[in-house]
């Protein structure tokens, strides 16, 4: 007899016996599907619902940024609209693009980028951009460049619009230039071939500096424009008192001036010294260029035929022609030629650098107030000069307050403006070679000035030297040390052997950190130990106390300092 088939029983799942039936087992298959089936409904639906919550948020945030960007940007406010509206737009009133050769996107008005799939499309015929661009041979037919001005115009001016002008300044600058330099080049090629010459240098001393062992550079591209910039040229020079051809015959032989003998890496020499801000307003890549000679007299010869840097016109052409001339004084240890204007043009007024930044000093004696030793000589030097250095403490301190900060754009602009007048001033200071009167206040006192004399031009070279290693960290430094140091030693040792002062241990101590690694090293070391012993000074707290009270950032200085300490311990 056989055994009674055994069942298989699941919990909560249906019962499973050997011996079903055909018709029971396609009952329960058809359950299982249905129930699989709601839940694939179910699941569905949920996801749905996300996907539109998730949209409508997109859309409120969208419409958040697209609102602040047409306030920015009025091209795209003029652009956006329905689309029944933009099938009956003019030519006129849409906005230009120019596509680059990399994909990139740049408004022909306000400069800024632009993903190319928001570029709107013709509705009636459905063309794209990539339909476009394999009609028209480039990616943006519609760009306000003209390709035929020579190769890669679209990827130079992108270059040039991301990389190059927004090194100089932040708030829009990049912008005002394409506005200014490129948009009129119908009508004035030379801007246009000057630019795309100079980005291309520009370019290339990159690649160079970081780039391949062996990068393929843009000889045939800069020998071309480099062409039409001459040939222009020397067709226009003679109109320079025309002024649709003045400002860019300027700026022309400026871009020769500056990038005509640019050749290896762009590289720091190494310092002592450890400045912050070394790449703001491009320092760091133009800082200590080698100007060619007769561009760079010509353009002095016409201004000065023309009345002065007043009589430039364009756009930030003024500014730029003051911060080259400003870094070309630095590199090459000579006076500024031009007053320092802004880029509308307008001379430079700005406040003292504590003021101008609404900092509260924290220290007991205000940056830069220790200078003021020199109105107590006899006779004093005059208080213009002294309010140099001053402000030179004062710039100390900005930098050491925004050194560790996350900045805005304006903040940057402003460090870097401020920073110009602060050194403009320093750099224009009377020489060696300048009339006594020009230095020593001293209308009704005709008596012997020359221990004064000696006091300032050690102070002079100390805070020159100060200056290009810390606040104005021009690259190469140590061609500048070089020179300095020598002279100032010499007047440092002059100096102490007839007063021991604070001003005389911040020039020392400022000096011997710059020689490390000199010959005038060692004797430097023993002349601030012993500058430091006359005034009684036994702490490195106090010691770096009274270097505040003149031009000091921490930032910058301390490891230096702490290094010429543990000399100077070793010697007593």
């Amino acid at each position: 007899m056989g055994s009674k088939p055994q069942e298989f029983v699941f919990v909560d799942g249906p019962a499973l016996a050997r011996g079903s039936s055909a018709h029971s087992r396609k009952i329960r298959s058809a359950l299982i599907r249905q129930r699989v089936s709601e839940k694939q409904t179910n699941y569905r639906r949920e996801e749905a619902a996300k996907r539109e919550k998730l949209i409508e948020q997109r859309k409120v945030q969208g419409e958040h940024h697209q609102h602040a960007f047409n306030k920015l940007c009025p091209c795209r406010r003029e652009f956006q609209g329905s689309d029944s509206d933009q099938t009956q737009m003019s030519h006129r009133s849409r906005p230009t693009f120019l596509v680059t050769d990399d994909g990139a996107t740049v408004c022909g008005t306000c400069s800024r980028l632009t993903p190319l799939n928001n570029l709107r499309t013709n509705q009636k015929t459905g063309e794209t951009p990539s339909t476009l661009s394999a009609v028209s041979g480039r990616m943006d037919p519609f760009s306000p460049l003209d390709a035929s001005w020579g190769p890669q115009v679209d990827s130079l001016v992108h270059y040039a619009l991301t990389s190059i002008w927004p090194a100089f300044r932040q708030s829009n600058y990049a912008g005002s230039c394409y506005q200014a330099w490129i948009l009129p080049s119908s009508r004035n090629k030379l801007l246009v071939y000057s630019t795309l010459w100079a980005a291309s240098c520009h370019r290339d001393v990159l690649r160079i500096s970081y780039g391949a062992p062996d990068p393929a550079l843009e000889t045939k591209e800069q020998l071309y424009y480099k062409g039409l910039v001459l040939s222009t040229l020397h067709s226009h020079v003679a109109d320079y008192t025309n002024e649709t051809w003045r400002d860019s015959v300027i700026m022309s032989v400026l871009y020769l001036a500056v990038n005509e003998h640019v050749k290896g890496k762009v590289t720091r020499d190494a310092s002592p010294f450890t400045p912050p801000f070394v790449d703001l307003q491009s320092l760091s890549f133009y800082g200590s260029r080698e100007y060619h000679n007769m561009h760079w007299t010509f353009i002095q010869t016409l201004l000065d035929r023309l009345g002065g840097i007043h009589s430039i016109r364009m756009y930030g052409l003024g500014w730029l022609l003051s911060i080259g001339d400003l870094m070309f004084a630095a590199h090459s240890l000579t006076k500024p030629h031009y007053p320092l204007v802004d880029v509308q043009g307008k001379l430079y007024n700005l406040s003292s650098p504590l003021h101008a930044f609404g900092i509260a000093p924290k220290q007991p004696s205000l940056p830069g107030s220790g200078f003021r030793e020199l109105l107590s000589l006899t006779p004093p030097v005059k208080e213009k000069i002294v309010n140099a250095f001053v402000h030179l403490g004062e710039y100390s301190n900005v930098i050491q307050s925004f050194s560790n900060r996350h900045l805005d754009a304006s903040t940057l602009d402003l460090i870097g403006d401020v920073r110009n007048q602060v050194h403009h001033d320093l750099f224009s200071l009377p020489d060696e070679h300048s009339p006594t009167d020009c230095i020593i206040d001293q209308p009704n006192n005709p008596g012997d000035s020359s221990q004064s004399l000696e006091i300032y031009h050690a102070c002079r070279l100390s805070a020159l030297l100060y200056a290009l290693h810390v606040t104005f960290p021009v690259p190469k430094s140590a061609a500048l040390r070089a020179v300095i140091i020598p002279q100032l030693n010499e007047k440092l040792h002059d100096v102490s052997q007839k007063m021991s002062t604070t001003l005389l241990l911040w020039c020392t101590t400022v000096t011997a950190i710059a020689t490390e690694g000199m010959i005038q090293r060692q004797s430097l070391v023993q002349l601030t130990n012993k500058v430091r012993l006359d005034l009684q000074i036994h702490h490195l707290s106090h010691t770096v106390e009274i270097l505040h009270s003149f031009t000091w950032a921490d930032i910058a200085c301390l490891d230096g300092l702490y290094r010429l300490w543990d000399e100077i311990m070793r010697l007593g």
